[in-house]
């Protein structure tokens, strides 16, 4: 960016005005390669829009007009209840029976409330009384931690890189402060001491000066393994780093490091509310308490909740939920059926325990059950509700007594997907031939800020759309795809007969049409009722669809193919350069759009030095005409003196 500058004070003249003239012709290049760069761009928006129409026809109306099934859709007819019958392409014309003699159920229990009485709940708080038995305490989550201290290790290495290996003893009478001496006893010389306060271990640093405080040195604590980590609430990770404890210093006396809390006290609180948290054993469940979900054995601990277990019998097989507002269980097989049922087996008291205890015939346990239907006097049996029979899908939703239905062709389905493929088709090639015909936008080009500056917004607006709107003008790949898509509708394809003969067909042999010249190949359907021009004329559509379904089937999937395959044609990857399913080279277009950015920057800079270099001259004949300036009034001055 260039500097404040102050230029025509000597001379007086507008020198910003005259450089801008002399770098004029720099200036218009600079907007003629920006005008380029914009137009580039714009028609890459303009191609990629009609590239979305293109591929939405491809992929929807174009897709179902080729496929045969499109006309072999069937209808079902007749007042149903507790049954929809689908029929798929292959199912049978004619009339048909059926009854619905059972429906599918899931196997599902609704257990008794077991929230309704309180209890009395445990939990564990850490241990401020070192005197206490190692064996009267608890973890967190109230294992016994004697098992877990006994044999446990950490070492102890000083800076000056001499260590000491700690090992842990501990029996039945074995007390928080024993531990303590027996861990000092093992740090004696290490300049490390070992203390117990709210549950934790505490290691402090004792190898400073006790006067001035200074000279100690660092000590890492490091546990033999996880367990022990573990075990003693040492800090650990998979490397087998440890805990540092820094000397004291700067008037500090010591320094010291705790680890987790590792000791807990049992505590016991009445009359408790039960919620999704509850733990089994306070609900009087024994830990070790085995349950049996589909055979799968989920034991319980002293963490299993009402909300784990559910979450448990999830992973074995079933839906299950504990619902802490109703206080039950409720349990549901994932699918319907007998064959797909579910059991759950503990012993009585802990079944009682968890409302699980439900008697056969009891509102809470409902039995699975199989779905039964009889069609066309044979009987079908399975565990889902949704039957596929003889190119039907049968969904049942309730037993109830025979009812009779007919197959037919679909002939308003048909007619209706046909319909919908001539209105988009018209619906595209109108916007592709407004696109290829667009009046030439000759004269027109982007504007300059300068030239925007000077218009109204409307002007801008409207000067602008003349531009975009002829950017596609005679494109030709527009030319092609709409050539090759008037050619092949206008083809008949040779089908044959059921007597042997043969006979060609065109769109036309089924009432499809085009109309004057100036609708540039748009089709019509004679006997539309919503096409005011055709609604009078013969339905032959909809008269072939029930009567010749062969020779339409035939004609509209072959031509429709032979244009899906034009289209896969054009969107072959050009000198595979351009993107997949595109019509256009947008890869082309990219690198042109690059190009032109470049030359614009180019330009620029040109134009930059064009203008620096004016300014250095009209800079140089400031100071020129300000040493003149400057002896003139010098020798003013003496003429004035003599």
């Amino acid at each position: 960016m260039a500097g404040v500058r102050m230029t025509g004070l000597v001379s007086g003249l507008d020198t910003e005005t005259l450089v801008k003239q002399l770098s004029d012709a720099y200036q218009v290049k600079v907007d003629d390669a920006k005008k380029k760069q914009t137009k580039a761009e714009w028609k890459k928006e303009a191609w990629a829009a009609l590239n979305t129409k293109l591929m939405n026809f491809y992929k929807g109306a174009l897709t179902t007009f080729k496929s045969t099934g499109t006309y072999s859709s069937k209808a079902v007819n007749g007042n149903l209840s507790g049954v929809k019958i689908t029929a798929g392409i292959n199912a049978v014309n004619g009339n048909h029976k059926i009854q619905v003699k059972s429906t599918a159920s899931a196997q599902m229990w609704t257990g008794h409330k077991i929230n309704s009485d309180k209890y009395t709940s445990t939990s564990y708080t850490a241990v401020a009384d070192s005197g206490r038995k190692i064996s009267e305490l608890y973890d967190q989550n109230g294992y016994s931690i004697q098992n877990a201290l006994n044999g446990s290790s950490f070492k102890v290495e000083n800076a000056d890189g001499t260590s000491v290996d700690v090992n842990i003893s501990v029996d039945e009478n074995t007390t928080i402060d024993d531990l303590l001496t027996n861990v000092n006893s093992q740090l004696d010389g290490t300049g490390l001491t070992a203390s117990f306060t709210s549950g934790r271990l505490t290691f402090t640093n004792m190898t400073a000066d006790e006067t001035t405080h200074t000279g100690g040195q660092e000590i890492t604590i490091t546990a033999a393994n996880e367990a022990s980590a573990k075990a003693l609430g040492l800090t650990y990770d998979s490397s087998g780093k440890g805990m540092t404890v820094k000397p004291a210093g700067d008037g500090i006396e010591t320094n010291s490091v705790s680890g987790s809390v590792i000791a807990y006290e049992k505590q016991l609180t009445n009359d408790t509310s039960v919620t999704a948290s509850t733990k089994l054993t306070d609900l009087g469940i024994a830990e070790g308490a085995v349950i049996k979900v589909n055979g799968t054995e989920i034991t319980v601990d002293r963490t299993t909740t009402l909300s784990g277990l559910a979450s448990s019998m999830g992973k074995a097989g079933i839906s299950a939920n504990y619902d802490a507002n109703q206080g039950r269980f409720y349990l549901s097989a994932k699918s319907t059926g007998v064959d797909n049922g579910f059991t759950v087996d503990a012993d009585a008291d802990t079944l009682a325990k968890l409302g699980l205890d439900l008697a056969d015939g009891e509102p809470g346990k409902i039995a699975a059950s199989d779905a039964t239907l009889v069609y066309n006097g044979v009987e079908y049996t399975q565990s889902s509700n949704s039957f596929s029979i003889n190119g039907l899908t049968m969904d049942v939703s309730s037993a109830g007594e025979a009812q009779s239905f007919s197959i037919e062709t679909d002939v308003d389905g048909i007619y209706d997907k046909i319909k919908n493929f001539v209105k988009e088709y018209n619906t595209l090639i109108a916007e592709m031939n407004k696109l290829y015909n667009a009046d030439s936008s000759r004269g027109y080009e982007p504007l300059t800020s300068d030239e925007k500056d000077a218009m109204t917004e409307e002007d801008i607006e409207n000067w602008e759309t003349k531009i975009k709107d002829s950017l596609l003008r005679r494109d030709s790949t527009i030319s092609s795809l709409l050539s090759g898509m008037r050619t092949v509708l206008n083809k008949s394809v040779e089908v044959t007969n059921s007597d042997g003969t043969t006979s060609r067909y065109s769109l036309a042999s089924f009432g499809i049409v085009t109309s004057d010249w100036t609708e540039k190949g748009q089709l019509h359907i004679q006997g539309d009722s919503e096409d005011a021009d055709f609604a009078d004329l013969t339905d032959k559509l909809k008269a072939a669809i029930a009567a010749n379904p062969e020779a339409l089937t035939k004609t509209f999937s072959t031509l429709g193919n032979e244009i899906y395959s034009n289209f896969q044609q054009a969107m072959k990857r050009v000198d595979g350069v351009s993107s997949a399913l595109t019509f256009y080279n947008d890869v082309q277009m990219d690198n042109e759009i690059k190009d032109y950015k470049e030359n614009v920057t180019e330009m620029q800079d040109k134009l930059a030095e064009e203008e620096e270099k004016y300014y250095k001259q009209f800079s140089a004949m400031e100071t020129a005409m300000a040493k003149l300036q400057s002896q003139q009034t010098y020798i003013s001055q003496l003429f004035g003196a003599s």
